[in-house]
């Protein structure tokens, strides 16, 4: 049983949970526990670093991660790019997600209200450098 492990700030869509099970052959998809899930979406813009932040994160990984799972990160740019080293060094598939962002404006006599709508298409691998 595969399972993909989600490190994002968002709630998994409907589109996103099917997209996942067919395109990358998982089986479950497994949500960072709830006190985490806050901390992974409230990054503290005033470290200098964010290595020990994103520690926790990573022993969560090791601690729940097999062979063959997959994990979907994004995020905070510096604590996302620390999940991706130590996928990498440890040969764990990361992948992140991309939309089609959906637009419309509204035209009133207060101004212009814009909305967009962020479609999931796929799951796309990170690049290898």
């Amino acid at each position: 049983m595969r399972k993909l492990f989600v490190l994002t700030n968002h709630t998994v869509t409907a589109k996103q949970r099917a997209n996942a099970v067919e395109s990358l052959n998982v089986d479950t998809l497994v949500d960072l526990p709830p006190t985490l899930k806050q901390e992974w979406g409230t990054v503290p813009p005033e470290l200098d670093s964010v290595c020990e932040y994103a520690a926790p994160f990573l022993d969560w990984l090791a601690a729940n991660v097999a062979n063959g799972d997959v994990v979907w990160v994004q995020g905070e740019w510096g604590v996302t790019v620390s999940v991706l080293d130590w996928c990498r060094a440890r040969g764990v598939r990361c992948v992140y997600a991309t939309t089609k962002r959906e637009a419309t404006e509204v035209h009133s006599a207060a101004g212009v209200q814009m909305t967009h709508v962020f479609v999931h298409v796929r799951f796309r691998d990170y690049p290898v450098p």
